[in-house]
Protein backbone atom coordinates (compact mmCIF):
# COMPACT_ATOMS: atom_id res chain seq x y z
CA UNK A 1 0.00 0.00 0.00
CA UNK A 2 1.34 3.42 -0.97
CA UNK A 3 1.64 6.30 1.52
CA UNK A 4 -1.20 8.08 -0.29
CA UNK A 5 -3.45 5.02 0.08
CA UNK A 6 -2.53 4.73 3.76
CA UNK A 7 -3.44 8.36 4.37
CA UNK A 8 -6.72 7.98 2.48
CA UNK A 9 -7.63 4.95 4.59
CA UNK A 10 -6.72 6.87 7.75
CA UNK A 11 -9.05 9.73 6.74
CA UNK A 12 -11.89 7.33 5.88
CA UNK A 13 -11.51 5.47 9.18
CA UNK A 14 -11.38 8.73 11.12
CA UNK A 15 -14.57 9.94 9.43
CA UNK A 16 -16.33 6.66 10.25
CA UNK A 17 -15.31 6.86 13.90
CA UNK A 18 -16.64 10.41 14.19
CA UNK A 19 -19.87 9.44 12.39
CA UNK A 20 -20.38 6.53 14.79
CA UNK A 21 -20.29 8.95 17.75
CA UNK A 22 -22.43 11.78 16.37
CA UNK A 23 -24.78 12.57 13.52
CA UNK A 24 -23.09 12.83 10.15
CA UNK A 25 -25.08 16.00 9.50
CA UNK A 26 -23.18 17.70 12.37
CA UNK A 27 -19.72 16.37 11.49
CA UNK A 28 -17.34 18.98 10.11
CA UNK A 29 -14.20 18.49 8.05
CA UNK A 30 -12.24 19.97 10.94
CA UNK A 31 -13.62 17.18 13.18
CA UNK A 32 -12.38 14.55 10.74
CA UNK A 33 -8.97 16.18 10.47
CA UNK A 34 -8.63 16.27 14.27
CA UNK A 35 -9.67 12.61 14.53
CA UNK A 36 -7.08 11.67 11.91
CA UNK A 37 -4.37 13.77 13.67
CA UNK A 38 -3.75 15.91 10.61
CA UNK A 39 -4.43 19.55 9.79
CA UNK A 40 -6.95 20.83 7.26
CA UNK A 41 -4.24 21.42 4.65
CA UNK A 42 -3.29 17.74 4.77
CA UNK A 43 -6.96 16.73 4.71
CA UNK A 44 -7.49 18.85 1.60
CA UNK A 45 -4.73 16.91 -0.13
CA UNK A 46 -6.71 13.70 0.43
CA UNK A 47 -10.32 14.71 -0.08
CA UNK A 48 -12.54 17.58 -1.13
CA UNK A 49 -15.67 17.03 0.98
CA UNK A 50 -17.61 14.71 3.27
CA UNK A 51 -19.44 13.34 0.23
CA UNK A 52 -16.08 12.51 -1.34
CA UNK A 53 -15.06 10.62 1.81
CA UNK A 54 -18.25 8.54 1.57
CA UNK A 55 -17.51 7.92 -2.12
CA UNK A 56 -13.97 6.76 -1.31
CA UNK A 57 -15.32 4.50 1.43
CA UNK A 58 -17.76 2.99 -1.07
CA UNK A 59 -14.94 2.35 -3.57
CA UNK A 60 -12.86 0.74 -0.82
CA UNK A 61 -15.79 -1.51 0.03
CA UNK A 62 -16.20 -2.41 -3.65
CA UNK A 63 -12.57 -3.52 -3.79
CA UNK A 64 -12.88 -5.50 -0.56
CA UNK A 65 -15.98 -7.25 -1.93
CA UNK A 66 -14.29 -8.20 -5.19
CA UNK A 67 -11.19 -9.40 -3.32
CA UNK A 68 -13.37 -11.63 -1.10
CA UNK A 69 -14.94 -13.21 -4.19
CA UNK A 70 -11.58 -14.29 -5.61
CA UNK A 71 -11.34 -17.29 -3.31
CA UNK A 72 -15.10 -17.83 -2.92
CA UNK A 73 -17.00 -16.78 -6.05
CA UNK A 74 -20.77 -16.46 -5.84
CA UNK A 75 -22.45 -19.64 -7.07
CA UNK A 76 -25.91 -20.89 -8.02
CA UNK A 77 -28.60 -19.34 -10.20
CA UNK A 78 -28.69 -15.56 -10.81
CA UNK A 79 -30.88 -14.95 -7.76
CA UNK A 80 -28.55 -16.92 -5.48
CA UNK A 81 -25.42 -15.24 -6.85
CA UNK A 82 -26.78 -11.74 -6.41
CA UNK A 83 -28.13 -12.62 -2.96
CA UNK A 84 -24.68 -13.84 -1.91
CA UNK A 85 -22.92 -10.77 -3.32
CA UNK A 86 -25.19 -8.35 -1.44
CA UNK A 87 -24.90 -10.31 1.82
CA UNK A 88 -21.11 -10.46 1.43
CA UNK A 89 -21.02 -6.69 1.04
CA UNK A 90 -23.09 -6.24 4.21
CA UNK A 91 -20.69 -8.57 6.03
CA UNK A 92 -17.80 -6.30 5.03
CA UNK A 93 -19.75 -3.24 6.20
CA UNK A 94 -20.72 -4.78 9.56
CA UNK A 95 -17.89 -3.15 11.60
CA UNK A 96 -19.13 0.26 10.46
CA UNK A 97 -22.86 -0.19 11.05
CA UNK A 98 -23.18 2.68 13.54
CA UNK A 99 -21.38 5.08 11.21
CA UNK A 100 -23.49 3.98 8.24
CA UNK A 101 -26.70 4.52 10.21
CA UNK A 102 -25.55 8.08 10.85
CA UNK A 103 -24.59 8.67 7.21
CA UNK A 104 -27.75 7.13 5.74
CA UNK A 105 -29.97 9.37 7.85
CA UNK A 106 -28.12 12.56 6.84
CA UNK A 107 -28.95 14.46 3.66
CA UNK A 108 -26.27 14.65 1.00
CA UNK A 109 -26.24 18.44 1.29
CA UNK A 110 -24.81 20.34 -1.66
CA UNK A 111 -26.07 19.29 -5.14
CA UNK A 112 -22.50 18.40 -6.11
CA UNK A 113 -22.35 16.02 -3.16
CA UNK A 114 -25.65 14.44 -4.15
CA UNK A 115 -24.43 13.89 -7.71
CA UNK A 116 -21.18 12.42 -6.40
CA UNK A 117 -23.01 9.97 -4.15
CA UNK A 118 -25.48 9.04 -6.90
CA UNK A 119 -22.58 8.29 -9.24
CA UNK A 120 -20.86 6.28 -6.51
CA UNK A 121 -24.03 4.23 -5.94
CA UNK A 122 -24.32 3.50 -9.66
CA UNK A 123 -20.71 2.31 -9.74
CA UNK A 124 -21.34 0.00 -6.78
CA UNK A 125 -24.37 -1.55 -8.49
CA UNK A 126 -22.32 -2.20 -11.63
CA UNK A 127 -19.62 -3.99 -9.63
CA UNK A 128 -22.15 -6.09 -7.72
CA UNK A 129 -23.89 -7.10 -10.95
CA UNK A 130 -20.51 -7.94 -12.50
CA UNK A 131 -19.55 -10.01 -9.44
CA UNK A 132 -22.80 -11.96 -9.82
CA UNK A 133 -22.20 -12.48 -13.55
CA UNK A 134 -25.18 -10.27 -14.45
CA UNK A 135 -23.47 -7.23 -15.93
CA UNK A 136 -25.10 -5.88 -19.09
CA UNK A 137 -24.56 -2.87 -21.37
CA UNK A 138 -27.21 -0.64 -22.86
CA UNK A 139 -30.74 0.08 -21.61
CA UNK A 140 -31.07 -3.35 -20.02
CA UNK A 141 -27.96 -2.74 -17.94
CA UNK A 142 -29.26 0.63 -16.76
CA UNK A 143 -32.55 -0.94 -15.74
CA UNK A 144 -30.72 -3.64 -13.79
CA UNK A 145 -28.54 -1.07 -12.03
CA UNK A 146 -31.55 1.04 -11.09
CA UNK A 147 -33.47 -1.98 -9.85
CA UNK A 148 -30.56 -3.26 -7.78
CA UNK A 149 -29.99 0.22 -6.33
CA UNK A 150 -33.57 0.21 -5.01
CA UNK A 151 -33.25 -3.33 -3.66
CA UNK A 152 -29.91 -2.58 -2.00
CA UNK A 153 -31.15 0.67 -0.43
CA UNK A 154 -34.19 -1.09 1.06
CA UNK A 155 -32.05 -3.99 2.26
CA UNK A 156 -29.49 -1.64 3.83
CA UNK A 157 -32.17 0.09 5.89
CA UNK A 158 -33.52 -3.23 7.14
CA UNK A 159 -29.99 -4.43 7.93
CA UNK A 160 -29.19 -1.30 9.95
CA UNK A 161 -32.06 -2.14 12.35
CA UNK A 162 -31.76 -5.93 12.28
CA UNK A 163 -30.59 -7.04 15.74
CA UNK A 164 -30.82 -10.76 14.93
CA UNK A 165 -27.29 -12.28 14.84
CA UNK A 166 -28.44 -14.45 11.93
CA UNK A 167 -29.83 -11.40 10.05
CA UNK A 168 -33.12 -13.22 9.39
CA UNK A 169 -35.06 -10.03 8.64
CA UNK A 170 -32.37 -8.77 6.30
CA UNK A 171 -32.15 -12.01 4.35
CA UNK A 172 -35.94 -12.33 4.10
CA UNK A 173 -36.27 -8.75 2.81
CA UNK A 174 -33.43 -9.20 0.32
CA UNK A 175 -34.82 -12.50 -0.96
CA UNK A 176 -38.30 -11.03 -1.42
CA UNK A 177 -37.10 -7.86 -3.15
CA UNK A 178 -34.76 -9.75 -5.50
CA UNK A 179 -37.60 -12.07 -6.55
CA UNK A 180 -39.96 -9.13 -7.03
CA UNK A 181 -37.28 -7.36 -9.03
CA UNK A 182 -36.70 -10.40 -11.24
CA UNK A 183 -40.43 -10.60 -12.03
CA UNK A 184 -40.55 -6.90 -12.84
CA UNK A 185 -37.48 -7.22 -15.06
CA UNK A 186 -39.16 -9.98 -17.09
CA UNK A 187 -42.09 -7.66 -17.76
CA UNK A 188 -39.67 -4.90 -18.76
CA UNK A 189 -37.66 -7.06 -21.19
CA UNK A 190 -40.04 -6.53 -24.13
CA UNK A 191 -40.12 -2.70 -24.01
CA UNK A 192 -36.36 -2.67 -23.38
CA UNK A 193 -35.78 -4.85 -26.46
CA UNK A 194 -38.14 -2.67 -28.49
CA UNK A 195 -36.36 0.53 -27.43
CA UNK A 196 -32.98 -1.04 -28.24
CA UNK A 197 -34.20 -2.12 -31.69
CA UNK A 198 -35.71 1.29 -32.47
CA UNK A 199 -32.53 3.01 -31.31
CA UNK A 200 -30.47 0.78 -33.62
CA UNK A 201 -32.77 1.52 -36.55
CA UNK A 202 -32.55 5.26 -35.86
CA UNK A 203 -28.75 5.13 -35.74
CA UNK A 204 -28.68 3.18 -38.99
CA UNK A 205 -30.94 5.68 -40.74
CA UNK A 206 -28.88 8.58 -39.45
CA UNK A 207 -25.61 7.04 -40.65
CA UNK A 208 -27.21 6.29 -44.03
CA UNK A 209 -28.25 9.86 -44.68
CA UNK A 210 -26.23 11.72 -47.31
CA UNK A 211 -25.18 15.21 -46.21
CA UNK A 212 -27.56 17.75 -47.73
CA UNK A 213 -26.02 20.31 -50.04
CA UNK A 214 -27.36 23.83 -50.48
CA UNK A 215 -28.71 23.89 -54.02
CA UNK A 216 -27.85 27.56 -54.43
CA UNK A 217 -24.16 26.85 -53.76
CA UNK A 218 -23.74 23.58 -55.63
CA UNK A 219 -20.54 23.59 -57.73
CA UNK A 220 -21.21 23.96 -61.46
CA UNK A 221 -20.80 20.95 -63.68
CA UNK A 222 -17.65 21.06 -65.83
CA UNK A 223 -18.36 22.02 -69.46
CA UNK A 224 -18.14 19.20 -71.97
CA UNK A 225 -14.80 19.11 -73.71
CA UNK A 226 -13.32 17.24 -76.64
CA UNK A 227 -12.86 13.58 -76.15
CA UNK A 228 -9.35 12.66 -75.11
CA UNK A 229 -7.23 10.98 -77.77
CA UNK A 230 -5.54 7.72 -77.20
CA UNK A 231 -1.73 7.95 -77.24
CA UNK A 232 -0.40 7.33 -80.70
CA UNK A 233 -3.77 7.78 -82.37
Amino acid sequence: MTPAEEQENAVIDAALRVAARRGWRDVRLSDIAAEANIDLADLARVTSSKADIVRRFSRRTDRALLDSLKAQPAEGDPHDRLFEVVMRRLEILAPHRAALASIVEAPAGHPTGMLMLASSAATTQRWMLAAAGLEEDGPGGLVKQGGLACVYARCLRVWLKDDDPGLARTMAALDRDLRDGARWLRFAEVPISLCTALSGIARGLWRGREPRRDAGHAPPSPPPGPAAKEPGA
